[in-house]
């Protein structure tokens, strides 16, 4: 090749489709509803929320463990996925005034504040996230006790 041809190469930059699960929104949306629908008392402990997340967000868990609630038995082991990018989506959240921080002496909590709760009516009220709501309904109420036996006993 002679040293005076000019080599042009050109680049074109595609647009990339992020997953659902992974679109901020969506992950604050998740979050809130959480808080809001899943937990006894209205705040969630980091493992709570990885735990109501892998529910969410992974039907192989979901399962075996709907039929661990219906049956309180059986033979499989599971353990829920930890998924940095929520606890990311939290920071978010407190960042955002969604979430607080509850000062509890067992360790981290997170509740929803006015902001969060509003936020929450309003994915309801415009028919957002029907889904996660369908979802939320699905799972119930998940006290921290809950969580701890799962984990401690598998399901």
């Amino acid at each position: 090749m002679n040293p005076a041809e000019k080599i042009e190469i050109e680049f074109t930059q595609r647009p990339v489709d992020v997953p659902a699960d992974l679109r901020l929104y969506r992950r604050l949306a998740m979050v809130c509803i959480s808080v809001s629908e899943c937990c006894r008392a209205g705040s969630a402990s980091f493992k709570q929320l990885h735990f109501i997340n892998s529910l969410f967000i992974n039907e192989d868990f979901r399962g075996p463990y709907m039929e661990f609630r219906s049956v309180r038995f059986s033979p499989r082991i599971l353990a829920p996925s930890a998924d940095p990018y929520l606890n990311r989506c939290v920071n978010y959240a407190m960042g955002a005034g969604l979430l607080d921080q509850k000062d509890v002496q067992r360790g981290f909590r997170v509740e929803l504040t006015d902001k969060g709760t509003d936020f929450v009516k309003s994915l309801r009220s415009q028919e957002l996230a029907l889904d996660v709501f369908a979802l939320a309904k699905e799972v119930g109420r998940i006290s921290e006790n809950e969580v701890q036996t799962v984990m401690r006993e598998g399901i």
